[in-house]
């Protein structure tokens, strides 16, 4: 039998803290979902996607409201999702964001799928789920809403989407639904999406998190300050390499795009001090994986984002092989 589908318990907390705000009861929908508090404070806590299910169906059966999901969303902001949603607010471009969302969004949940579907002249952002949600009105609408509102934060700007798509029958009043996206409505659709034109994917992100550069830049100087004036190409693609990681794109063709050389040249220079870019790469990556693990803020799969694995299992077999223990248990002893 298969491990079942799962997401961060901050999952769950995003949507207690907002229903708690609209004045459903906390402890009661934490009860029916069959989760604790204590559950949800661990940073590593995957929680099944079953009990997220639930929390919908307690909170649906509790509020009357029919635009429960749109009143969720709309006050939902980019951190809140931990550190995939911080680097959101580290990434250049509304673009670029929302590539980085839909590369790493199974961070966040398994089953959450954020996809690109690009034109020339615009892109489409599509949103899935698993199915025991995917056909819940409040449930599509809070994704909907909150994904715009989260674009909107990183502009700084109150886009307004070419269309957008809902996955159920169009109901009876919809101008609540006008007021916020501001854009034409599709409903009965294949699809959970919304169109962004290309002008606005090219917006530049214009939130900035003290807390998240302050704390990459801790980071970094903890491990990277013997670099010193960084006088060899081995120190300087260290340092090209941390800023680019969460980017996902680490090839020697990036880094030596940074550096202003072909890739052949950083090749040669690199073999001339007796290293390869492979090598370079996951030097520092063993190097960064232990004081990361060692704050107790960050999730075992976020550390694997910001070390530019493409999944958490590559993350934990490196780990293991580094140090001869996994991720999870180095964390326990360094408690």
């Amino acid at each position: 039998m298969g491990r079942q589908p799962s997401g961060l318990a901050r999952l769950a907390l995003v949507h207690l803290d907002e229903t708690t705000r609209v004045g459903l009861p906390r402890a009661d929908l934490l009860r029916e979902a069959g989760l604790s508090e204590e559950q949800l404070r661990d940073p590593d806590a995957r929680i099944p996607l079953s009990a997220v299910a639930r929390i919908w169906q307690a909170t649906i059966s509790r509020s009357p409201d029919p635009m429960l999901g749109l009143r969720l969303g709309v006050n939902v902001r980019a951190r809140q999702f931990g550190l995939v949603g911080y680097t959101l607010l580290f990434s250049r471009t509304l673009g670029g964001a929302l590539e980085r969302l839909a590369r790493y969004s199974r961070i966040v949940s398994d089953l959450l799928v954020v996809e690109l579907e690009a034109s020339a002249e615009a892109t489409w952002v599509r949103l899935d789920v698993q199915p025991a949600l995917r056909a819940l009105r409040p449930a599509a609408d809070a994704r909907l809403a909150a994904l715009v509102a989260v674009c909107r934060e990183l502009s700084g700007t109150p886009i307004a989407p070419l269309a957008v798509e809902f996955p159920y029958r169009r109901p009876g009043d919809v101008k609540d639904y006008e007021k916020f996206f501001r854009a034409p409505l599709e409903f009965s659709c294949l699809c959970t999406s919304f169109l962004l034109g290309r002008e606005d994917l090219a917006r530049p992100v214009v939130s900035s998190d003290d807390a998240l550069t302050g704390y990459l830049e801790r980071l970094a100087e903890q491990v990277l300050s013997a670099l010193g004036a960084e006088r060899t190409i081995h120190d300087q693609v260290r340092r090209i390499l941390w800023q680019e990681m969460t980017e996902g794109v680490l090839s020697v063709g990036r880094a030596a795009r940074c550096l202003g050389l072909s890739p052949r040249t950083l090749q040669r220079r690199l073999r001339e001090e007796k290293t390869t870019f492979a090598a370079v790469l996951a030097e520092l990556r063993q190097e960064m994986a232990q004081p990361l693990l060692r704050d107790g803020r960050l999730a075992v799969s976020e550390v694997a984002f910001l070390l530019g694995y493409e999944d958490v299992t590559s993350f934990q077999r490196a780990f293991r092989h580094w140090f001869g223990v996994s991720p999870r248990e180095f964390r326990r002893r360094a408690a």
